[in-house]
């Protein structure tokens, strides 16, 4: 069993307590009225006695229960103490789910009670048990399996026994699945495990996204010869992650050519399209069906054929019919405690409007949706429960006014939410808080392929949770995330305990992630443990990293500008959403102060972030860029010193007294309290987490090998005139076999089309011209921003200031606009000298379709260099070709296009 660092077994004194200070109790019923539900009951008795005898006994069904207390309130009100329902142990399959409405609603002081009798197993199934298997025998079906399955392989018809509605093949919420001895069966697949590569693209659409090429059109090429097993099935699909690591979706086959190895796929495709390398299997093929645990359904005959992984008769087989186990709707004060609650197409439990509804200790498992989801009204809670094996995620809550900053005080509190979100891999997080003031506390979340919680809103509380084992199938991926909205301010992140997150194969991911201008939120007091990019700000603003623990990140923190490069045009659909709230006045002023000027205080600069008063041992400190880095303000932080550990090698992250970090202001962290904690309204005791084995991150790329290029750069021949037009006779010639040629990509691959350029001095100036081409058929984006319009980039460092001289980067877009970037780190002052005298234009051509070309003189007292004395400087050329996302350089660096010590040398001859 896995435990927090520094926890030995721990009970939390005064239980009763602290569920009263975390906003909840248990709904007492001392004086009320009990009734009573059992699987040998008869709706047609009173259900005020728990046994059957004298003609009299328990009620058979919950609704029927539900309709008792209707009846009740009807005549003249429910007891003083309110009604609870128990039910006796055993297995209930509903037909429709438990609908509460209004008129079901309890009081705070008379509150109603779905509960399970003490030390009973209520189970309240959505499905059915499947009872007529018998062995295959036609042969037109053992003939499409493999043969060493045929002698186990089981059918029924679903039909037989009343089930007709077999929902669709791919759809959440609306599939039949298979469960056996309370365990989700996988759908037949290949392979069995894992994944296999697309080997190349043959859609005919090519397009690129970030300069990463793909095609639109699913159409690609697959390896090997199984997929002509495969020709004959009736309705095959493939899941897969088609061009993003992030971005999953099941796909439709629509033909298989096995001569030419090609794959087609039904339109609909992919959002993002398709790239080769990327990963997928093929599901939902009865010849696939070749594994213990494995089914497929025949969606014309009804016919269920299914390979159990054990004898039929050591389980019970369910298939899933009920969309949802328990619907309420604008209900209070109701309780539902001590279920097990599963096989519903859907989510187990909805909740819409009301107030005061609690879900607690029960287990929630095997959903062909989430968990709960709440929706609306207020204080309503999930405590104590395990959630697993839900087809999406595990607690959503959303409620609270955002307009009016009103909050909802909707709470998931010591739950446990683990291996989830098994059919819809992605953006279903074990918890989610939307809308505003709602919490999620001393959660337990693991073991899933994507995220672990998501918030979006404003003031909500995310506080002592344990997250692990998390993201493992995705990448640039966060196990906390959110993003792009100014006006999403107020969370506070804090006393969590995050550890072994690293991403799909090890290639990384994020422990907080605020993505793209995300503000406003405190990320403070928490422990991150082998966490890669633990602390992450994406460009936003207002932003405090503080008083946490980093061991073993890599990096520890990070903060980017993006707003001010590549994520420049978000900018409207960020000022939409700001104005949509009145952010500039009453309670928004006055809780958000940074908010009412931020339109006149460039907006997408990461301004007001504050990282103060850390701990990083071990990994990496920090990424941040070179406009960010200025603006973040940095107090007191340890880094790389030993801050002494009660117990590192036992993972006891606690300081001892004597540590250098209280010296700096840091303040003890509470780990004992981080994660779940021993109650009687939790589920199960102890809690069993196993942490999932790291992989191991691929092995960097190789250093780049051999000497740099070297471009020799002549006289110029004859004076050059900078008016964007590449005249033969200044440059000259200006001939192909003359040019430094840019058709580098990022990984160093030829990329097209190309841009060439000529470089020539004289004993004060560098020139430079650079020819563009571009696709004739879209048009060349004519603004001013770097990464999201059409640009050249000269980057440049001085041989004469030593190692630590300044990149210097000038870049040129086609309206003629220049500008001297300090994203390489130059210093303000640096980045204003290498702009001095610097003369360019650029010319679009209307002659001539598909091409810009642009000319710099740059002073070489502009630079710092000494042309007489400095014949060989480290330098770079780009150009970003903005309609097909394309990033071209001299030499790639494999990184950052400035960064010219990865890059090529200018030498100035005679």
């Amino acid at each position: 069993m896995h435990m927090s660092p520094g926890r030995t077994s721990r009970l939390l004194l005064g239980t009763i307590c602290a569920l009263l200070t975390g906003g909840f109790a248990v709904q007492g019923h001392a004086q009320g009225l009990t009734l009573y539900v059992a699987p040998e009951g008869n709706d047609a008795w009173s259900g005020k006695v728990a046994t059957a005898g004298e003609g009299d006994g328990p009620f058979a069904s919950l609704q029927r229960a539900r309709d008792e207390i209707r009846a009740l309130k009807q005549a003249g009100g429910i007891p003083a103490g309110g009604v609870t329902v128990q039910l006796a142990g055993g297995v209930y399959e509903l037909s429709a789910p438990l609908s509460l409405e209004q008129q079901d609603s309890g009081t705070e002081g008379a509150p109603i009670v779905y509960r399970a009798q003490e030390g009973d197993e209520v189970r309240l199934v959505g499905g059915r048990q499947v009872t007529n298997f018998e062995p295959v025998t036609d042969p037109t079906v053992l003939a499409r399996l493999a043969e060493s399955a045929r002698g186990f392989m089981m059918q029924a018809d679903l039909k037989a026994l009343g089930v007709t509605d077999f929902g669709t093949v791919s759809t959440s919420g609306q599939r039949l699945e298979v469960f056996f001895q309370d365990r989700p069966m996988s759908v037949s697949r290949w392979p069995n495990e894992g994944f296999v590569r697309i080997v190349d693209l043959v859609g005919g659409a090519p397009h690129k996204i970030h300069g990463i090429p793909g095609d639109k059109i699913g159409r690609f090429v697959y390896d090997g010869d199984r997929a002509g097993r495969w020709l004959g099935e009736k309705d095959l699909w493939l899941h897969g992650y088609w061009f993003w690591d992030w971005a999953e979706q099941r796909q439709q086959v629509e033909s298989v050519d096995t001569e030419k190895r090609i794959i087609s796929l039904k339109p609909p495709y992919h959002t993002y399209g398709y790239r080769k390398n990327q990963w997928y299997y093929a599901f939902n093929a009865l010849c696939e069906l070749d594994c213990p645990g494995e089914w497929y359904l025949d969606h014309e005959t009804g016919m269920l054929y299914f390979w159990p992984p054990a004898p039929l008769s050591e389980g019970r087989t369910l298939i899933s019919v009920v969309p949802s186990l328990i619907t309420m709707s604008e209900v209070s004060f109701v309780t539902i405690r001590g279920l097990i609650l599963e096989a519903s197409r859907a989510t187990a439990v909805t909740v819409s409007g009301g107030t005061g509804n609690l879900i607690c200790a029960c287990v929630i498992r095997n959903t062909g949706g989430s968990a709960v989801s709440v929706n609306g009204g207020t204080k309503h809670g999930v405590v104590g429960c395990d959630i697993y094996e839900t087809a999406d995620g595990g607690i959503h809550l959303t409620g609270g006014d955002r307009t009016t900053l009103t909050p909802a005080e909707h709470y998931a509190d010591n739950n446990h939410v683990h291996h989830y979100s098994r059919w819809n891999r992605v953006y279903r997080p074990g918890i989610t808080l939307h809308g505003v003031g709602n919490r999620a506390t001393h959660n337990l979340i693991d073991n899933a392929p994507h995220m672990a919680m998501g918030f979006g809103g404003n003031d909500h509380l995310i506080e002592f949770n344990e997250l692990h084992s998390v993201c493992y199938e995705s990448n640039d991926a966060g196990a906390i995330y959110t993003g792009r909205d100014w006006s999403m301010r107020g969370t506070v992140i804090r006393h969590n305990y995050l550890h072994h997150i690293n991403g799909f194969e090890g290639r990384g991911c994020v422990g907080v992630y605020l993505d793209d201008q995300f503000s406003g939120t405190m990320i403070s007091g928490n422990l991150f443990y082998n966490v890669t990019r633990a602390a992450m700000i994406g460009g936003g603003r207002d932003c405090t990293i503080e008083n946490n623990i980093f061991v073993d990140c890599v990096p520890a923190t990070h903060v980017d500008s993006r707003g001010l490069g590549w994520a420049a045009g978000g900018y409207q659909g960020l000022v939409d959403k700001l104005q949509a709230f009145p952010y500039k006045e009453g309670l928004w002023a006055e809780r958000y102060p940074q908010l009412p000027g931020i339109l006149d205080d460039e907006p997408m600069a990461p301004k007001g972030n504050l990282i103060a008063r850390n701990v990083c041992v071990g990994g990496r400190w920090g990424d941040f860029d070179g406009k960010a880095k200025p603006l973040v303000t940095f107090e007191d932080n340890l880094i790389d010193e030993d801050p002494l550990f009660v117990d590192r090698e036992g993972g006891n992250y606690q300081l001892r007294g004597e540590s250098p970090a209280y010296k700096i202001g840091f303040k003890p962290l509470p780990i004992e309290q981080m994660g779940l904690y021993e109650s009687e309204l939790r589920a199960s005791w102890p809690v069993k987490s196993d942490v999932r084995p790291m992989v191991a991150p691929p092995a960097p790329a190789p250093a780049k090998s051999g000497t740099p290029p070297v471009a020799k750069v002549a006289r110029a021949a004859a004076p050059v005139t900078i008016d964007g037009e590449i005249k033969p006779e200044e440059w000259g010639g200006a001939k192909e076999a003359t040019a430094i040629v840019l058709e580098q990509g990022f990984s160093g691959e030829k990329v097209k089309p190309r841009s060439l350029a000529w470089l020539a001095y004289d004993d004060t100036t560098l020139y430079v011209a650079i020819a563009n081409e571009v696709d004739a058929n879209k048009p060349i984006s004519t603004t001013n921003t770097w990464g999201q319009d059409d640009a050249v980039e000269v980057a440049i460092r001085n041989p004469g200031a030593g190692e630590k001289a300044p990149i210097l980067v000038l870049r040129g877009y086609p309206n003629g606009y220049l500008e001297s970037s300090d994203e390489a780190g130059a210093s303000p002052e640096a980045t204003r000298r290498a702009a001095e005298g610097v003369q360019y234009r650029a010319q679009i051509p209307t002659a001539v379709a598909g091409r810009w070309t642009a000319e710099f003189a740059i002073p070489f007292a502009s630079l710092g260099i000494d042309p007489a004395k400095h014949k060989r400087f480290q330098f770079n050329l780009s150009a970003r070709k903005a309609a097909d996302e394309l990033w071209l350089e001299w030499e790639s660096t494999r990184g950052c296009t400035w960064q010219v010590d990865q890059a090529g040398i200018v030498e100035l001859v005679p």
